[in-house]
Formats: C-alpha cells, structure tokens, sequence
C-alpha cells in the first residue's frame, strides 16, 4: 500500500514488542481515500534512512490486515518492505496537502463516535468548532514490567539514546460543531508536543508550558488557522480517542477548499 503520513505518535514502552510506535496516515493507492494505521512499527529511532520517514511524506510498504488488533483501519506492516517516497511541503498555505487531508475530514468528534459505535471506526479529522484550552497535567508513571523492557532494551542497543519519560500529560479541551456536543478533554499523544517538551523544558525552565500553550493553543488554533483535529482511539478502549496530531494551514474561503483536486 501507498499512504500519506499524517500521525507519528510518541514511542510507547510494550511488554511484549519493546519501543514501539503508532502511525496512521491517508491511504492514496485506492478510491476514495481512507485511513490506515500501521501498528507496530518496532524502534521506529533505529530504523535505517531509506525506512525512516516524516509526517506527510509518502511511504509505500507491504501490510495485511492485523489478526491482533481488531480495528478496522489497523494493519501490521512489514518493516523490511517499508520505502519512503516525496515528502508534502508547507509552501503556498499547505496547498499539497490540503487535498489529501480535505478527503477524510468528516463533520465533528460526535460524528466520529457514532461511526465508531456503528462500524468500529477508530480514526478521523475534524474542524473543532472552539477549542477551549490546553491542559497540562501530571503523567501515569511506567509500569514495572514498561520499565523492564525498557533496560532489555537498553542491554540489547548500548549505543541507543534512552527513551525519555515524559512527566506530563497534555490535552486538549474543545467541543465540536454538532449541536449537542458536551465538549471534549482528549490527551496529545503527537511526537512533535512531547519531544517539545523535551527541548522547551531544558532551554526554558521557567515557562516551558506557557510556550506549549503558546504553540498548541494560541498558534495552532488561532482564528486565522484552518485547524484539523486528527484523532484516533485505542485498542483497549475504544470509546476513548486521542489526539494524535494537528493540522493547521491559514484559513481559507470555504469555496475555495471545495475546487482542492489531486
């Protein structure tokens, strides 16, 4: 398969797989587009540099449908077939990007968790209608037998950098355009929040999360943004979606977003 990267979430710590990370991305090698999500993909840091890839760039790479995980858009790749493609630049307002992304924005968060009590839908974008704050918070610890794996690893790679903890938990607070929305509080789980966190709070002690919220909350979903949530859900909870990722080009005339083609 053929996919626009889109989500590169933070490494995790399994039991089981070591450091492993989640991707998802936009699936362009069918009509219409859809969403794909590439899990596990194993120390995603030591992969060589025709496998290592950023978000929007293509990748193309051998995957089949993930007996272990029963999510619709889930699919185990195979890590030795993965080859990286053009990478989507940001230039003239996101204009190459914004076709592929317009493709599978949907309605709202509500929308997508009725799709996910229906058909088990467990990815989507949206516009949030207002988003109302970043919340910073203090981070669940690594469990045990996270942070076992964690020095097998760290035995099996002595040249590997260490997978740094983060100590903080970031979300979101918003509510979506359906009419009845209670409002949403979903954790960020994006790569690019976190690893943030890791450069902010050693260059700037003092006011490493006003900068955060500087970027994530007056930046990236300022008035002049066309911002997109992108968010997906996790296995062992379903109804629980995170924020994976956020999209967030200048605004334009919805007009003009109705005339995007490929």
């Amino acid at each position: 398969m053929e996919l626009l990267i889109t989500v590169k979430a933070y490494p995790e710590i399994s039991k089981k797989l070591g450091e492993v990370v989640c991707v998802a991305g936009i699936r362009t090698d069918v009509r219409p587009y859809r969403w794909v999500r590439l899990w596990p993909i194993i120390d995603f840091r030591d992969l060589p540099p025709a496998s290592s890839f950023k978000k929007y760039q293509f990748v193309q790479v051998e995957a089949a449908k993930s007996v272990k995980d029963s999510r619709p858009e889930s699919h185990a790749p195979d890590p030795d077939t993965l080859r990286t493609g053009p990478t989507l630049p940001s230039d003239r307002g996101w204009a190459a990007r914004r076709p592929y992304v317009e493709a599978v924005v949907t309605d709202s968060m509500c929308e997508i968790q009725h799709r996910q009590a229906v058909d088990g839908t467990s990815l989507g974008a949206f516009r949030p209608a207002e988003v109302l704050d970043l919340e910073i918070s203090e981070a669940d610890v690594w469990t045990q037998a996270q942070r076992n794996s964690l020095n097998q690893l760290n035995l099996l790679a002595d040249d590997r950098k260490e997978l740094e903890w983060i100590p903080y938990r970031f979300r979101y607070l918003y509510r979506c355009e359906f009419e009845r929305c209670n409002g949403h509080r979903q954790t960020i789980i994006d790569w690019e929040i976190k690893q943030a966190y890791r450069r902010w709070s050693r260059e700037y002690p003092d006011d490493w999360a006003d900068r955060i919220r500087s970027k994530w909350l007056d930046r990236l979903c300022a008035p002049d943004r066309d911002t997109v949530f992108f968010v997906g859900n996790q296995f062992g909870a379903p109804k629980a979606f995170l924020v994976l990722g956020v999209y967030w080009p200048p605004r334009q005339p919805a007009e003009q977003l109705g005339l995007l083609e490929v």
